[in-house]
């Protein structure tokens, strides 16, 4: 005896309410459906498509695998975690239709929880795998910000942030020796900073430092190398000898004389200045900055805001 419309809609009626409840029981797992396309006759459809297979091939096992796969890749939003399976397999139970229909049926619908459980195993997984990822990604960039930050802390003065000492011998000995175009060094130290220091105190004096490392990078070119060398004594790095030195030399002269306006007000100082170059061919960074630091030395004995060259 055939199916009758009756029957045909008390199991409509069957499904919907499946549907429902499985719906009712992702929700109280945290579900909540998004997008366009209802849940509910998503849900619905499943059901109808896993009796259609069930019915017209009971054999075919994979199809009802593939079945599940698709309701756990349609529903929107669905989560992946497995507590979403436990829904599905109490749905399927008030689904099941009647003997003997319900062997065949039973048989597809554990083959569909299985297709359906897979789909979110793997999803897992793959979110899982893209969350160590992004983990180790952010972990590898912390440790080069940590080297980076460790780098300059080797190679750079806390308080003014100009390249150190290290930086200048560095640049001294990879700098190409050309008689036409030689290394040039001034050793630029402050007339009076010491007397500054003592009246008003060790933070308006480091205050001044800052102030003149600002300065000092004005008057360069980008090339140049400006090294905060130790206390209130600055060295410059730049190529083009004396001639170019001496330019650099005026306009620190010009730039230092200006008034500094610090927390305390207005401080005044100056600079004497030596310049040193590698026109004998040495790469010496010692005796060349030994050389520039002699021609300072002259400068400030010949009364100071004033440069010499050696």
């Amino acid at each position: 005896m055939g199916t009758t419309r009756s029957d045909r809609c008390d199991r409509e009626r069957t499904l919907r309410r499946a549907a429902e409840e499985y719906l009712k029981l992702l929700a109280a797992c945290g579900y909540t459906g998004t997008g366009t396309v209802s849940p509910a006759e998503i849900a619905t459809e499943f059901l109808r498509e896993l009796d259609r297979i069930s019915t017209d091939d009971p054999e075919n096992g994979s199809a009802a695998k593939v079945l599940g796969a698709q309701l756990a890749t349609a529903l929107p939003g669905l989560p992946t975690s497995s507590r979403f399976v436990g829904p599905l397999a109490s749905a399927l139970m008030l689904a099941a239709p009647p003997a003997p229909a319900d062997v065949s049926w039973a048989l597809h619908a554990g083959t569909a929880v299985a297709g359906y459980a897979e789909v979110l195993a793997e999803r897992a997984l793959g979110e899982h795998e893209t969350i160590l990822r992004a983990a180790v990604a952010a972990r590898e960039h912390r440790i080069t910000e940590l080297q980076d930050r460790l780098h300059h802390a080797a190679t750079h003065d806390r308080l003014t942030g100009l390249p150190n000492r290290a930086v200048l011998e560095e640049r001294i000995a990879a700098e190409p020796l050309s008689a036409a175009q030689p290394l040039a060094l001034l050793v630029v130290d402050m007339d009076g900073f010491k007397q500054i220091n003592d009246l008003h105190g060790h933070r308006v004096g480091d205050e001044l430092l800052v102030a003149i490392a600002e300065r000092l990078r004005t008057v360069v070119e980008p090339s140049d190398c400006v090294c905060r060398y130790g206390g209130d004594e600055f060295v410059i790095a730049t190529t083009g000898g004396d001639e170019a030195a001496e330019r650099i030399a005026d306009r620190i002269l010009t730039e230092i004389a200006r008034p500094f306006v610090l927390s305390t007000g207005p401080v005044e100082i100056r600079a004497s200045i030596g310049i040193a170059t590698t026109g004998s061919g040495t790469r010496d960074a010692a005796a060349l900055i030994h050389d520039a630091d002699s021609a300072m030395y002259a400068a400030k004995a010949d009364g100071g805001h004033r440069y010499r060259t050696r």
